[in-house]
């Protein structure tokens, strides 16, 4: 697995992060009324964008990474609407742990980017 692979994988695992935020702030059948959340998602959902968008680009060229972005918002938005109605609980605790480490290995891949110590 190359680095770019490593990044664009930990790109789209980062939606996650974002999309559980925001679906742990609106009401869902699934997870409950009311909403669970404390507040607002809006900066947790636009910082989760720009760390997706920066890795993407760092590691190839911006078309490609606006459509890896793109995609991947949209197909696990899909599927975590799925798991949240098939799994509740599950979908609940595993789709943010899975969304930080997807931002942790987006942090990760930038930082070898932008700062090559070999």
């Amino acid at each position: 697995m190359t680095l770019a692979d490593f990044a664009h994988l930990s790109a789209v695992l980062a939606s996650l992060l974002g999309l559980s935020a925001w679906a742990g702030a609106t009401s869902t059948r699934a997870w409950g009324e009311p909403a669970a959340a404390r507040g607002s998602p809006s900066a947790l959902v636009l910082a989760t964008l720009a760390l997706q968008g920066g890795t993407a680009i760092a590691t190839g060229q911006w078309v490609d990474a606006l459509a890896l972005v793109a995609a991947a918002w949209m197909v696990l938005g899909g599927a975590l609407v799925l798991a949240m109605n098939q799994w509740p609980a599950p979908a609940r605790l595993w789709a943010p742990r899975l969304g930080w480490l997807g931002a942790g290995g987006c942090a990760l891949a930038l930082g070898a980017v932008l700062l090559p110590l070999g």
